[in-house]
Formats: C-alpha cells, sequence, structure tokens
C-alpha cells in the first residue's frame, strides 16, 4: 500500500516537472531524514495494534502494519515460546547438555557431560576427531604418525585401545571400570568380548559403554592435537603384539 502511494506521488510530481531521486543511506547514523522516517514508522507499526497479542487473529491488523512488521512479530513470539520450552525441559547450564531425557530419549551420559567432552566423543564417533588418520585424509598432515606416543599409525582404534600413553585409562576403560554411584563396568564386560576383537563403531554405538567412554576422554587428551610428539619407551609397541592397528 504505501509502496503505491509513494509511485502515485511520484507520478504526481513528475506531471509538475519535478524529478525524485532515490538514494541510499544508512540506518541509525543520525541522518535527519532518515530518523525522522524511522520515527514515524514505528508509530505507525504500533498506532492500530497497540492491544495485538500472540493469542490474536493478525488479519485484522494488515491494513495498518506492515508485513516486515508482522514478520518481525511472529519471530519474537516464536523466540518467547522456545525459550519456555528449553526451561520446561530443564536446562540448567549454557555448559551442558541437560533435557528431559525421557521424553526425548537421549543418551543421559553424553547430555549431562560438559559440552566440550561432549564434542569429542561425537567427533570421535562420527570419525570427524582430530586424529592423524582424519587430517591426513583432508590433506593436513603427511603422515599418521601419533603425536602421543610417536607410533606409526594413529588411528581412532589405536588411541583407545594401544597408545602407551593412556596406558592407565584404557585399563580402567575396558577392563577396570569404575566403582561408586556414579561408576560403571569396563567395556570388555559389557559387551562380553575382549578389546582386540571390538571395533571402535561397536562400543560407540552401545549405549551402555557412554559413561565409560566419557570418562576416558575427561581423563585424557584423545581427540586433541598435541604439537610435540612423544616417542615411545619401547619399540616393540604393544599394537603390533596384537597384529592390529
Amino acid at each position: 500500500m504505501l509502496a503505491l502511494r509513494t509511485m502515485n506521488w511520484v507520478d504526481a510530481l513528475g506531471r509538475k516537472n519535478i524529478q525524485v531521486e532515490y538514494r541510499w543511506v544508512p540506518a541509525h547514523k543520525g541522518i535527519e531524514g532518515n530518523e525522522e522516517a524511522d520515527q514515524q514508522a514505528t508509530k505507525a507499526a504500533y498506532k492500530h495494534c497497540s492491544s495485538y497479542t500472540e493469542t490474536q487473529n493478525l488479519l485484522p491488523f494488515l491494513d495498518y502494519v506492515s508485513f516486515s512488521h508482522v514478520s518481525r512479530r511472529l519471530t519474537e513470539v516464536k523466540w518467547e515460546e522456545s525459550k519456555k520450552e528449553i526451561k520446561e525441559m530443564g536446562k540448567k547450564s549454557k555448559h551442558s547438555y541437560r533435557y528431559d531425557l525421557v521424553k526425548r530419549g537421549g543418551n543421559s551420559a553424553v547430555m549431562e557431560a560438559k559440552k566440550t567432552i561432549a564434542a569429542r566423543f561425537y567427533q570421535l564417533k562420527s570419525g570427524h576427531a582430530l586424529t592423524a588418520k582424519y587430517l591426513l585424509r583432508i590433506g593436513k598432515r603427511s603422515d599418521m604418525k601419533c603425536w602421543w606416543c610417536g607410533h606409526e599409525y594413529q588411528t581412532r582404534d589405536h588411541l583407545f585401545k594401544w597408545c602407551k600413553r593412556w596406558k592407565r585409562e584404557q585399563k580402567r576403560l575396558w577392563v577396570d571400570g569404575q566403582e561408586g554411584e556414579d561408576g560403571y563396568e569396563g567395556v570388555e564386560k559389557v559387551l562380553k568380548k575382549p578389546k582386540i576383537s571390538l571395533p571402535m563403531s561397536l562400543v560407540f554405538a552401545e549405549e551402555k559403554c557412554s559413561q565409560a567412554l566419557m570418562d576416558f576422554l575427561s581423563c585424557t587428551d584423545v581427540g586433541r592435537i598435541c604439537g610435540v610428539v612423544e616417542e615411545a619407551e619401547n619399540s616393540d609397541h604393544e599394537e603390533s603384539s596384537h597384529g592390529g592397528v
């Protein structure tokens, strides 16, 4: 409607030999005419819909309110609804994934973890974590050497099973588990197989192993980059004795 009025005004001025020139000006920069136009637009937007609420039908107001204003108002309402939904789901901290896990059917061990730990979990699960194998694949490294122990191949299996840098944490992950209220069983006991015969894809897919994996990640730097490569103490890497990487 406003555009049609403007075109009619331009035509009327043209018939009086008055030329109208359009120029773009930056908003909210103190330009007198632009500031006045902005104030008038704001007044017009609210003049006929001051009593409007999100529960009312918008159609009666469309003759007086610009489409952009209606669109913006709807967006604001949606944001308010989203905030209420998040609050009801029980999100308590920006550093944690805390939702209504029963309704959502999520992995509680991952969702209750710190965001940085949960991010590494999903990166390693999907195969897109900071490992030498992945960095070689995307052209960011020229070899697959492990920067933690110096072994020739740093794969996901290597980091979780054989890397000498994390031997103590690996033992707790696979064999010992952890006692206490937040304890868990070792992965080998949960899946009833030795680690040599368990592919990491299967371990990550089993939700019963998630707590053990999250504890392992919180106690190690697996999935992160180390600038200094530590050479293995013994050349006969434990992994080679098991016949795999």
